[in-house]
């Protein structure tokens, strides 16, 4: 059953998250704000009407004023002026009878204060009141006026309820500007956070990094493979079964993941990688002993590298498999010449028959039957290992189909192998060095190969010879390099092979162009037990 997609995809779910955080964050933080505001200002007002009172109270005009010793115009005109300056409703001076001297309305000039809030202002108490007078509701401040000791009047000076909310609502409306403002940017931001960890995802909702995670874990886990893993800093982090067991084959025990992998692994190389960047491949290494077969990749996120791979292999495996691949093919190859090569002569033998001639037919069979006893003799007489026997035979015969002259040399000589593994190896080195040689010898007129074999001691020394034009120095210098080859892809496992068995039976495969053409490859490695085995 497919697995459902949620209804919201990560880009949204994290925008949607964020959006309703973010404005239930702005929505309190705006409450508190604009009743702290709202307080503020209106505290700011109250003071404001608070000190033009006292100023006005102070004024020796008003004094005068109120004593009668000046008009009382003159108290109407400094009210005023005040008022307009500062920015009031209303500026009242009072007597102590509570009749005005000045209004903003002359008509109210003479009549007594309304509001009802002013009996205390007449006892010398100075205070801030909201009532409702002749121009409405307002935020008033009352101090009375002192000639000497004496109480000689009061003054009001007073802001409008109106004035006063539209002074709070200009600040209710900067604090919701902001909030939206902020609001949309928390939008935008996290609009751009969730694009930019669905692109650090590769696009992925959770529900697929799961499923990846777990087919990625189960792939590393089957593979055949030792696979180790680090990061930017070499510290392990992935290593899956097949790691393991070779580690636990190699005698090392013990949690590896979060470990450096140079305390771990120390020929890993896996730092070098990680500071070039460049991969290596097919190289040969141990773990604490262990031969194995190892490629190290560097990881790269967006074109930084950000850690390494090994991936590696017993070496012995690796070789057992490639040996008997190899083992099988020279097999194939020997049975379909010698079927090849028998059909042939069938052929002759029933073309002679056809034509009666008997003679003639007597003769090929006689001439046939002699070269494969000479050939057969020869070789079983001097090869005593059947197996080596058996393959040389099928080489000569595979050689002559192709017009070429192979043959053993006239003084070789090889006792009996002392096991199948010796056998075998002997095989892929002839094998391989044949195979070569076939391929090397070209289409000139004379196309020759020549085996040697001879024992010394635990040692056997071989060689092959061609007729064939012999190879530039370049490529000579490289002849037994991995996967190097001059003849295409997928090529150069044959002679790299072959001095990799030589070189595990404590030998070296050498090989040289010879002065009168062609090229030879000579080898001695150990292939018989000493006398105390």
């Amino acid at each position: 059953m497919p697995r459902m997609r949620p209804l919201l995809q990560l880009r949204a779910r994290i925008t949607l998250l964020v959006s309703l955080i973010l404005g239930l964050a702005l929505l309190v933080t705006g409450i508190l704000v604009d009743w702290k505001m709202e307080q503020q200002a209106r505290d700011a007002l109250g003071e404001k009407v608070v000190l033009l009172s006292r100023i006005v109270a102070e004024s020796e005009v008003v004094r005068d004023g109120l004593s009668g010793r000046r008009p009382q115009g003159q108290v109407q005109e400094l009210a005023e002026q005040v008022r307009l300056a500062a920015g009031a409703d209303y500026v009242v001076v009072m007597d102590m009878s509570g009749i005005r001297l000045s209004h903003p309305t002359l008509s109210q000039i003479g009549a007594r204060f309304a509001g009802g809030d002013d009996a205390e202002v007449y006892r010398g108490q100075s205070y801030l009141s909201v009532a409702t007078g002749t121009l409405g509701v307002s935020l008033r401040a009352f101090t009375p006026v002192w000639q000497g000791d004496r109480q000689v009047g009061a003054v009001a000076v007073g802001l409008l309820k109106s004035g006063v909310d539209r002074a709070i609502l200009s600040v209710q409306k900067r604090i919701l500007f902001g909030g939206i403002f902020g609001f949309a940017a928390g939008i935008l931001g996290a609009m751009y956070l969730a694009g930019r960890i669905k692109g650090i995802l590769m696009g992925m909702e959770p529900q697929e990094i799961s499923t990846l995670l777990q087919e990625r874990n189960a792939m590393l886990h089957s593979v055949r493979e030792g696979i180790i893993g680090v990061n930017q800093d070499l510290v392990v982090t992935i290593v899956n079964e097949e790691a393991l067991r070779l580690f636990a084959l190699a005698g090392s025990h013990g949690e590896l993941v979060g470990r450096n992998v140079e305390e771990v692994l120390p020929s890993s190389r896996l730092r070098t990688v990680v500071e070039t960047g460049q991969a290596e491949y097919d190289q040969e290494g141990d773990i604490l002993g262990l031969k194995i077969l190892t490629n190290r990749v560097p990881v790269l996120v967006e074109g930084r590298i950000t850690g390494a791979v090994a991936t590696f292999r017993d070496k012995t495996e690796v070789n057992r498999l490639a040996e008997q691949l190899t083992g099988v093919r020279f097999y194939a190859d020997a049975l379909r010449a010698q079927a090849h090569e028998f059909m042939n002569k069938l052929h002759v033998i029933l073309g002679l028959v056809r034509l009666e001639e008997y003679e003639r037919l007597k003769s090929y069979i006689t001439g046939v039957a002699g070269r494969l006893d000479d050939e057969v003799g020869f070789v079983v007489q001097r090869v005593k290992d059947p197996v080596v026997a058996g393959f040389l035979l099928a080489r000569f015969s595979s050689a002559r189909e192709q017009n070429i002259l192979m043959r053993l040399d006239q003084e070789a000589s090889l006792p009996p192998c002392p096991d199948d593994a010796s056998s075998h190896d002997l095989v892929t080195v002839l094998g391989n060095l044949l195979e070569n040689a076939v391929e090397a010898i070209g289409e000139g007129t004379r196309r020759e190969i020549q085996v040697s074999l001879r024992p010394e001691g635990t040692q056997v020394h071989l060689s092959v010879v061609d007729s064939g034009p012999g190879l530039p120095a370049e490529v000579l210098a490289k002849a037994f390099t991995l996967g190097f080859s001059t003849k295409g892809e997928n090529r150069g496992f044959g002679l790299w092979q072959a001095a990799r068995t030589i070189e595990t039976r404590g030998g070296c495969l050498r090989g040289e162009n010879r002065e009168g053409g062609g090229a030879a490859f000579t080898a001695s490695f150990a292939l018989f037990p000493g006398e105390d085995a």
